[in-house]
C-alpha cells in the first residue's frame, strides 16, 4: 500500500459539498478581490484565532513581509529569528530592507532558543520573529519579556501552526502580529496562494490593509461604490498586490468550521504513532506542557536518516525533509553573512536527523503501514 505525505483529494471530498458552494457563490457573484468573502473571512477568522483583527493577504511570505513593514522595520534595522525554518521567513525580512541575525534553538521543540536572544540584541535590533515549527508553539512568555525589557516587536511566523495554543491561547495573538500561511498544504488551506494576519492592534491592521492594495487608502476603499468606482484615486504609499482573493477567501471559510475537528484528528493520530513507535531508536516529537501541538508534521529525529527514508519510499511511503540540510545560515543565499558550520550546532544537528512522517486527518490504517516498515529498518532501544 502506497502512503502519501498529504492527501488534498480526500479533504476535499470530505468537504466537497461545502467547498463547491462557495466557488460556485464566487464565480455567480462576479466579485473576484476584495468583496464579502474576504471581509466575511477575516472577521471569522479573527473570531477563531480570538484576534481583534485579521487581514486577508496574498500569502504566508505576504504576511510576513507586510507585518513587518506595518511594524516600522526597515533598513538598519535588526530581525532576530530562527535559522531551521523555510527561506520565505528569512526572505520577508530581507524584503523589509533589515538584517537577519539568527539565534540556535531549543533541541526539543526546534524552536527558538529564549535563553539565547538576549545575547544577540544590538542597538540595532528592533524585532524578534520565532516561528512556530511543525504546530508547536515557541515558549512565548519569556520571548515577550525579552521583548518588552528591549522595546522590541514580536511578529509570530505562525504559517504552520494555525489553531496551536501556548498556555490557553492561540498563536498569532500573543505577540504584534501573526502570520498565517493558506497555501494548499497548510491546515487551513486554500486552492492556491493566500495568507493572513493577526494583531490586536488598529494601527497595525490599517497598515497591512493599505500596504497589501498597492498603498490605496482605507478612505479610498470605503467611498468606492459598485457603480462609481472610488471618489478619490488616493495613494498613501507604494504598495504591493497582495491581496486574499474571493476564491481562496470562501474555500478557507468553508473549511474553517471544521478545522478543530481536523486538528484533533491530527493529533490523535500523532498520538497513535507516539504508542506504535515506542522503543524504536529515535525521537518522537515533543510537546511542552501548556501548549497545543497541532503536527502540521510529525517529525521524529532518526539516525542514518537518508536510509530509513529510501527503506520507506522502497514500501511506497512518502516522507519529507523540512528546510535542511543544509539549514539556512549555510545555504549558499546567505553566505554573505559569513556563517560557517558549527554557529547553530543544535540547528545543524536536529538538521542531520529530521525525518517527517504522513499525517493527515484521513489516516487510518496507513499509520501501521508506516510503523511497520520503520521497524524493520530502526533498530529497538
Amino acid at each position: 500500500m502506497s502512503v502519501p505525505f498529504n492527501d488534498l483529494r480526500a479533504e476535499y471530498y470530505s468537504l466537497k459539498e461545502e467547498i463547491d458552494g462557495a466557488i460556485r457563490r464566487v464565480i455567480e457573484s462576479g466579485k473576484f478581490v476584495m468583496g464579502e468573502e474576504l471581509d466575511a473571512f477575516e472577521e471569522e477568522f479573527a473570531l477563531y484565532c480570538g484576534a481583534k483583527y485579521a487581514v486577508g493577504v496574498g500569502s504566508g511570505t505576504g504576511a510576513l513581509h507586510l507585518a513587518l513593514l506595518a511594524c516600522g522595520i526597515g533598513p538598519g534595522d535588526e530581525v532576530i529569528t530562527v535559522p531551521n525554518t523555510d527561506l520565505p521567513t528569512t526572505a520577508a525580512i530581507s524584503y523589509s530592507g533589515a538584517t537577519i541575525v539568527w539565534v540556535d534553538v531549543d533541541p526539543s521543540t526546534f524552536n527558538i532558543d529564549p535563553d539565547k536572544i538576549e545575547a544577540k540584541i544590538t542597538k540595532r535590533t528592533k524585532a524578534i520573529l520565532p516561528v512556530h515549527l511543525f504546530g508547536h508553539p515557541a515558549d512565548m512568555d519569556p520571548i515577550m519579556e525579552v521583548a518588552k525589557r528591549h522595546n522590541l516587536s514580536v511578529i509570530e511566523d505562525a504559517c504552520l501552526a494555525v489553531g496551536a495554543e501556548y498556555k490557553g491561547r492561540k498563536v498569532g495573538t500573543i505577540g504584534d502580529v501573526g502570520c498565517f500561511s493558506l497555501a494548499p498544504t497548510k491546515m487551513l488551506g486554500a486552492y492556491g496562494d493566500g495568507g493572513a494576519a493577526i494583531t490586536n492592534h488598529r494601527e497595525i491592521a490599517d497598515r497591512i490593509k493599505v500596504l497589501r492594495n498597492y498603498g490605496h487608502s482605507l478612505r479610498m476603499e470605503s467611498k468606492s461604490s459598485e457603480l462609481r468606482g472610488p471618489t478619490v484615486w488616493e495613494f498613501v504609499t507604494e504598495g504591493f498586490n497582495e491581496r486574499l482573493d474571493e476564491l481562496q477567501a470562501a474555500i478557507v471559510r468553508a473549511k474553517l468550521p471544521t478545522l478543530e475537528q481536523r486538528l484533533a484528528r491530527r493529533r490523535k493520530i500523532a498520538s497513535e504513532y507516539n504508542k506504535l513507535l515506542d522503543g524504536l531508536d529515535l525521537v518522537r516529537p515533543y510537546e511542552a506542557h501548556e501548549v497545543k501541538h497541532v503536527y502540521r508534521a510529525y517529525t521524529i529525529l532518526v539516525g542514518q536518516r537518508d536510509r530509513v527514508r529510501d527503506h520507506l519510499a522502497s514500501k511506497g511511503i512518502a516522507t519529507r525533509v523540512y528546510y535542511a540540510p543544509p539549514p539556512l545560515h549555510l545555504q549558499p543565499v546567505y553566505a554573505h553573512l559569513g556563517h560557517r558550520k558549527g554557529d547553530f550546532p543544535v540547528t545543524e544537528e536536529i538538521a542531520d536527523r529530521m525525518l517527517s512522517l504522513p499525517i493527515f486527518p484521513q489516516m487510518k490504517q496507513q499509520i501501521e503501514e508506516v510503523v511497520s516498515a520503520l521497524k524493520e529498518c530502526v533498530t529497538a532501544k
